[in-house]
C-alpha cells in the first residue's frame, strides 16, 4: 500500500496510523502514538518531521517507507488532530485538513475531506497525494450498488469531454459503487448566490451573466447532442462557477439519464423543484433538452435579478395547483433588475425576450432546437460588446446636440 512520506509531531508525540500490507483486508490499520526523543524545537505544535528523523527515532517494528529504506511495516497517513485524538487530519499543501475517511479506489488512495453538494447524494471532495508531486483534488461519489449504479457508471463513461468531470477510477466495495471523477476548482453557484444575497459580492453585470449562461448552454447542448444525455437536475448546488477563466461547469450527474431513457426515469430521483421544468415534475414523458433549457433559464433569471422567476416558485409555477394563478405572471428581468433596466432599450428588450422564452411553462413555447437557443444567446451576448443602436428619435436628438456643440466650438 502506498503511504505518505511525512509524519508529524503533536505536543511532543508522534501520532499516525499504521497499515499491515500483508493483512487479509488491505485497509486494516490501528492508531499508534510513539513518544520519540525529538529535539525540543520539534515538540511545539504540529511540525513536519523529515524521513531521516523518522528513520533515526522510530523503532524497527513500525512501518515506514522513506527513500530506499524499508521497514517490515509501513507507517503512514495522517497525524491526529490536536484537539480530538479520534479525529484524523492530513497536511495538504501547507494546510491541515480534517479527514472524514479514506478510500482505496482502483490505483488511487483518497482522503475524503469534505462532503459536498446536495444532502441527497454521497459526494466528497477528496485528495490523492500520489498522482503528482503536490497531489491532486478529486470528487468521490458513492452510489448504492444495483441497476441504477450500473446506469450511472455507463453514463460517466460517456462524458469524454473537457466540459464535464471525467471518470478516473471506480470499484465496488461494501455494497456500493465508488466513482472518482476530476475536481472542478471554484465555488458552487448556490454559495455564490448566498454571497450575493448577503452583500458580500456585487451584483452580477448583465453582460457577464449572459456570457456565463451562453457557455453553460453550449455545454448542455453538447451533452444532449454528442453524449445523448439529459442532465435533469441543473440547479445552483450542481453548478460550479470557476475563475481564470470564469465559466459555469456541471458537476452532479446523479439524476442524469440517456435521452432514450429520460421518459422512464424511476421515482425517487432528486431534484430542486424551483429549478426543474414543470413537465418533469408532472411525471409525463419529457423532452430532456427542453427540460434542461428551462433549468438553465432559471439560472439566467437569478443571475440577472437575484430572484427566482414566477414570484419565487420557479418550475413549481407550472404545477396544477399554481397554474391558474401564475399563467402570464412572469415579471421580466428589466422590471426587477436595475442593471438590466439601465441597458439600451433594444438590448433590454432582447434580454427580456430571451429569458421569457426559455422560462415558458409550456415546453412547446421554448426554443425547439439547440441552434435557435444558442443563436439567440450569442446574439444577445454580442450586443453587449457593440455600440447600442439608436431609435430615429434618439438619432435626431444626437444630431441636434452635435450641431449645437459645433456652433459653440471656436474655429
Amino acid at each position: 500500500m502506498s503511504c505518505s512520506q511525512t509524519l508529524f509531531v503533536t505536543g511532543g508525540t508522534l501520532r499516525g496510523r499504521m497499515t499491515d500490507p500483508s493483512a487479509s483486508h488491505p485497509e486494516s490499520h490501528e492508531l499508534f502514538e510513539y513518544p520519540p526523543r525529538f529535539p525540543a524545537n520539534l515538540q511545539q505544535d504540529s511540525r513536519q518531521v523529515s524521513g531521516i528523523s523518522v528513520q533515526r527515532h522510530l523503532r524497527s517494528h513500525f512501518v515506514a517507507k522513506f527513500g530506499q529504506t524499508t521497514y517490515p511495516w509501513s507507517t503512514c497517513m495522517w497525524p491526529v488532530d490536536r484537539t480530538s485524538p479520534d479525529q484524523p487530519t492530513v497536511w495538504i499543501r501547507g494546510r491541515e485538513r480534517t479527514v472524514l475517511g479514506r478510500r482505496r479506489i482502483g490505483r488511487g488512495d483518497y482522503f475524503l475531506l469534505e462532503r459536498i453538494g446536495s444532502a441527497r447524494r454521497e459526494r466528497y471532495m477528496a485528495f490523492d497525494r500520489n498522482t503528482s508531486p503536490g497531489g491532486d483534488f478529486f470528487q468521490v461519489q458513492i452510489f448504492p450498488d444495483g441497476p441504477a449504479a450500473e446506469h450511472q457508471l455507463r453514463l460517466f463513461r460517456r462524458l469524454k469531454d473537457d466540459s464535464f468531470p471525467r471518470i478516473h477510477q471506480w470499484h465496488r466495495h461494501g455494497g456500493n459503487l465508488e466513482v472518482v471523477t476530476s475536481w472542478v476548482e471554484g465555488i458552487s453557484l448556490a454559495e455564490y448566490f448566498k454571497h450575493l444575497r448577503e452583500g458580500r459580492r456585487p451584483a452580477v453585470d448583465p453582460g457577464h451573466a449572459v456570457r456565463l449562461i451562453y457557455g453553460l448552454a453550449n455545454a448542455v447542448s453538447k451533452l444532449h447532442h454528442k453524449q445523448q444525455v439529459a442532465h435533469g437536475d441543473i440547479q445552483p448546488a450542481n453548478v460550479i462557477i470557476t475563475s481564470h477563466p470564469s465559466r459555469l461547469v456541471l458537476i452532479d450527474f446523479g439524476s442524469a439519464w440517456t435521452t432514450q431513457s429520460t421518459v422512464d426515469r424511476p421515482d425517487g430521483d432528486g431534484y430542486n423543484l424551483c429549478y426543474t421544468a414543470p413537465e418533469l415534475q408532472s411525471g409525463l414523458p419529457t423532452n430532456g433538452f427542453l427540460a434542461d433549457q428551462f433549468s438553465v433559464s432559471v439560472l439566467l433569471y437569478e443571475l440577472l435579478t437575484g430572484k427566482t422567476p414566477y414570484g419565487g416558485l420557479g418550475g413549481k409555477a407550472g404545477r396544477p395547483e399554481f397554474a391558474a394563478k401564475t399563467r402570464n405572471s412572469l415579471v421580466p428581468p428589466s422590471a426587477t433588475s436595475s442593471g438590466v433596466r439601465g441597458l439600451p432599450r433594444s438590448l433590454r428588450e432582447s434580454v427580456d425576450r430571451l429569458a421569457a422564452r426559455g422560462l415558458a411553462l409550456d415546453p412547446n413555447q421554448r426554443y425547439p432546437q439547440r441552434h435557435a437557443w444558442l443563436d439567440d444567446l450569442y446574439q444577445v451576448s454580442t450586443q453587449f460588446r457593440i455600440p447600442p443602436r439608436l431609435t430615429h428619435g434618439e438619432e435626431f436628438l444626437t444630431r441636434v446636440i452635435h450641431w449645437f456643440a459645433a456652433l459653440r466650438t471656436p474655429r
